[in-house]
């Protein structure tokens, strides 16, 4: 059956819908409202899906999102809770049905929606429209009775209760081993409220009327101290009867000093050395009898005014607080002070996130948090009168102080919102002490007040305990791992520990990123996704996703920085796009964490020593110039950005750590490729860039949605599994450092890689292992040894491609004269434009060459004579050492140095210059 049907015919009306889910394993509690059922339904998927026991409210609520009695709107149905097991009201299921059809026939009731709770019955008669609590109550209270008249055992403290809670429909049962699930099993129509009513015996069972409140009441947040009675008391504005009986003990009636007991007994203060103490003065005084009196008192009945009016008349009438408080216990009424406490709330910054358990820490003097929440100051008056006041209703506290090294010191505050969750955010110190912008800031956070003083005073204050106490912490301004001894992550806003996980507040550097690493949907939404990659002859999509868990173990892998992986293909639609995002819905939302070929350079490097140790995933770099590839795979690898200036002022921008990570990019064409466009010799780089042709999986229609909807999931499903990926590496450091050493001597064995391969050797070997790893931890369940048979053979791909990509010398003066061609004088030896008359086409006595000469060639000698400057400048620009060219010349081609005039056996006479002469045989007729 639909569960959007069910709850449906269950639930409706004004207000708002109250969601409840409990499991065994901390965070045990959630609780949540949401605007429409069909909210509520999803955010019970979600929980299901985590193992939480998932129930809804029968009631809609007020705005306050308080699922007390009182601030309950509406009911849509009635319901009973039928307990099943040995020791329930029913052995098994079949019995309660049993009862259950008995009872309805017995009353002539209509068909009621069943459902099967996972050990139990729970039964619902849907009503034809919503209906208020009062008019609710006396039916439901009927229904109670009737089941305890006709015998049908159904929970008593479930069937009249305005706020009670349910399981969802199509979820699960937690408690049993294994879960059960919890099943709509049969759906009855809509009944009338007055018709059911009369079935039920109506009039006859007289059902009480009064809705049942909570038991917290409205001064549950409140305290009494005794000693601020006595003290307002003796300077004439407390209690008047309590002043005249302690200045005059032996004229006091016994009911009015009983009375003064009751006040001490129900103060926060009171004891029974004080009862003795302010009984003492009396003549008849008896330490048994006021024993006795103290004990028989109840510490939540002091006496109220009227009493004590009614045994000492006239007093309480001429008192300014008579008919205004209802106790002299008031007059000393103070919020409770909470210590050091243990919440659950939800992260503001992750709405989908689980609940959080938080600290809250005892707030430095004269503040305190009061009991239900709040920072309130407590001082006395110049009278040495208490004062109370309530600086602001939410808990707002400090919880550390953090030094950025650009902007200073700064603190990181905690902000718990009623309906919004929990938020952490920092300040710089700057503006905790400049009125406005502690405004700005505060407003900026959701902190809303007209007068800012106190509470800036309040935070100046835990800034002094704070200092006073320890030192601050560093701020991240990278994720990835922290220090040497890795001993922690940074993940967003998490630093992710073996054993647990602490608020990372953020830094100039990182804080534009932070919303990139909050999760959506579920971890094992992604887990079902990703699983979409484990099929044969998706090994490049699974070593893709290898390399996006493996990027952080480069850090493990001695002095390479970076290892690049490309994948390209000319073919569009082949998924080179998508295995990106996979690799990086690992950490976070892959849609904002990729880079695209429009942003910059700067900005591309930058990215780099942000995320220090997670992937860099570059898409579709296409367009950009063999230039600007080649700096990238030099920049990339050397772990570093490029020395800046910072903005607005005369020194060095800040640089980070080193990064260590696999970079993956994209394109329509190899990348080496491209360089070589730039430079004769791109060996270089390609050593550097691992290389990957993507091949076409997928043709018909049918595949391309198939594909769309993975890609949609991806973005759906992400950001869960990187915490449990580096809490598994955490626990398992040495072996996995050990793992890395084995796996890397395996790679570098079977694809037969040296030591001008290790960048590839290191990329190879953090993919695999981040394969492992994650199979390890329980993320994925991809066929390694499949994956790894395909990586050794791209390795020796690249390898065999690497080295054919040497240039002789020949090669490289052959692509130095065809690109200098109109500056080299093609002329015989033994041609002299003087005495001839020019007709042979190889003398070109009035075609000289069209720029500066370069080099002279003799098409009967063929030699070359080579002028060394541009030759030395166009080897710079190619990246080529020019003095080894010289000696491969030497020893290769014959080659010599000399003094020759280049315009010899022309019409312009030029002095002799130094030279390099090559003997080289150039394809002049061709040309």
């Amino acid at each position: 059956m639909e569960t959007r049907l069910f709850l449906d015919s269950v639930l409706g009306g004004e207000g708002r819908y109250c969601l409840f889910g409990a499991r065994k394993s901390a965070p045990r509690i959630v609780q949540n409202f949401y605007s429409s059922v069909g909210e509520l339904l999803q955010a019970a998927d979600e929980l299901n899906a985590i193992n939480y026991d998932t129930y809804f409210a029968l009631g809609t609520f007020d705005e306050n999102d308080s699922r007390k009695a009182t601030n309950v709107l509406s009911l849509s149905s009635l319901f009973l809770d039928l307990d099943c097991g040995p020791s329930k009201d029913y052995a098994t299921q079949k019995d309660a049905i049993i009862g259950l059809q008995s009872f309805c026939k017995k009353l002539s009731l209509p068909k009621p929606t069943v459902v099967n709770s996972g050990r139990g019955i729970h039964v619902y008669w849907a009503l034809h429209e919503p209906i208020t609590p009062e008019e609710w109550l006396p039916v439901a209270q009927c229904l109670k009775s009737a089941c305890n008249l006709h015998g049908l055992r159904a929970d008593p403290a479930v069937t009249a209760d305005v706020a009670r809670v349910l399981r969802v429909p199509n979820t699960h049962n937690y408690k049993t081993d294994p879960p059960s699930e919890v099943v709509c099993m049969t759906m009855g129509e809509p009944v009338n409220l007055d018709v059911f009513y009369e079935l039920l015996g109506g009039e006859e069972l007289t059902p009480p009327t009064e809705i049942v409140s909570s038991p917290e009441d409205k001064y549950a947040h409140l305290e009494s101290s005794f000693k601020d009675v006595l003290v307002k008391s003796s300077k004439g504005n407390g209690c008047e009867q309590i002043r005249i009986a302690l200045t005059d003990k032996d004229n006091v009636s016994e009911p009015t000093w009983r009375g003064i007991l009751s006040i001490l007994k129900a103060s926060v203060d009171g004891s029974r050395d004080k009862a003795h103490a302010i009984s003492k003065g009396y003549s008849g005084y008896s330490e048994y009898e006021t024993n006795a009196k103290w004990d028989n008192l109840s510490p939540s009945m002091p006496y109220s005014c009227v009493r004590f009016n009614e045994h000492n008349p006239d007093i309480c009438l001429k008192c300014p607080h008579w008919l205004k408080v209802g106790s002299p216990i008031t007059l000393g009424n103070r919020t409770k002070e909470a210590s050091e406490t243990t919440v659950e709330a939800p992260a503001a910054s992750i709405p989908t996130s689980p609940i959080t358990t938080y600290t809250i820490p005892a707030y430095p003097k004269p503040y305190f948090r009061g009991v239900n929440g709040g920072v309130y100051l407590r001082t006395t008056d110049r009278e040495g009168d208490p004062i109370e006041v309530n600086i602001y209703h939410n808990d707002l506290y400090v919880v550390k102080r953090i030094n950025d090294i650009e902007t200073g010191e700064s603190i990181v505050l905690r902000l718990h919102l009623p309906k919004d969750g929990v938020k952490e955010f920092t300040m710089p110190l700057t503006a905790v002490t400049a009125k406005e912008e502690f405004r700005r800031q505060m407003s900026m956070m959701g902190v809303a007040l007209m007068r800012m003083d106190d509470l800036m005073q309040y935070i100046t204050t835990w800034v002094n305990e704070l200092q006073a106490s320890g030192g601050a912490t560093m701020a991240h301004k990278q994720f990835g791992w922290v220090g040497e001894d890795c001993k922690s992550f940074i993940l967003g806003n998490q630093e992710i520990f073996a054993d647990r996980i602490e608020f990372n507040p953020p830094s100039n550097q990182t804080i534009g990123l932070m919303p990139a690493f909050e999760p959506k949907g579920t971890l094992e939404g992604w887990k079902e996704t990703i699983n979409f990659y484990n099929r044969e002859g998706f090994e490049l999509h699974q070593y893709v996703v290898g390399a996006g868990f493996g990027s952080i173990l480069m850090k493990f892998m001695g002095e390479i920085s970076c290892a690049a992986l490309h994948l390209h293909s000319k073919e569009s639609g082949v998924g080179k796009t998508t295995a990106l995002l996979a690799a990086l819905s690992v950490w976070g939302r892959p849609d904002e964490l990729l880079l695209q070929e429009r942003d910059t350079y700067n900005s591309k490097m930058n990215r780099g020593e942000v995320m220090h140790n997670l992937p860099l995933c570059m898409d579709e770099l296409t367009n950009s110039s063999g230039k600007q590839l080649s700096d990238i795979a030099y920049q990339f690898t050397s772990g570093k950005q490029r020395m800046r200036m910072s903005g607005g002022s005369n020194a060095e921008r800040y640089r980070g750590e080193p990064w260590n990570l696999i970079a993956i990019t994209t394109g329509n064409t190899s990348m080496v490729e491209l360089i070589g466009t730039y430079k004769s010799m791109p060996k270089a780089e390609a050593q550097r860039i691992f290389e990957v042709k993507v091949k076409r999986i997928f043709n018909s229609s049918n595949d391309k949605g198939m594909t769309d909807e993975f890609a949609r999931n991806l973005l759906a499903n992400c950001g869960w599994a990187g915490v449990i990926f580096v809490q598994h590496i955490l626990n398992n450091l040495d072996a996995v450092k050990d793992l890395i050493g084995q796996v890397q001597e395996r790679v570098d064995k079977l694809a037969n890689l040296v030591a001008e391969n290790r960048f590839w050797s290191a990329q190879v070997t953090g993919s695999i292992c981040g394969l492992i790893l994650a199979r390890q931890a329980g993320l994925l369940d991809f066929s390694i040894e499949h994956v790894f048979n395909w990586a050794i053979e791209e390795a020796k791909g690249n390898k065999l491609r690497s080295d054919d990509m040497g240039s002789s010398a020949q090669q490289i003066l052959n692509d130095y004269i065809n690109e200098h061609w109109g500056n080299v004088l093609w002329i015989k030896s033994t041609d002299d434009a003087r005495s001839k008359d020019g007709t042979d086409p190889l003398v070109i006595a009035e075609s000289m060459p069209k720029g500066k000469l370069i080099a002279r060639y003799e098409v009967d000698t063929k030699k070359v004579y080579l002028v060394p400057k541009p030759l030395k400048e166009w080897c710079g620009k190619q990246q080529i050492n020019y003095e080894s060219l010289i000696e491969d010349f030497i020893n290769d081609m014959e080659g010599v140095r000399g003094n020759t005039r280049l315009s010899k056996g022309t019409h312009v006479v030029l002095p002799k210059s130094r030279v390099i002469i090559v003997k080289c045989d150039l394809d002049v007729k061709n040309r």
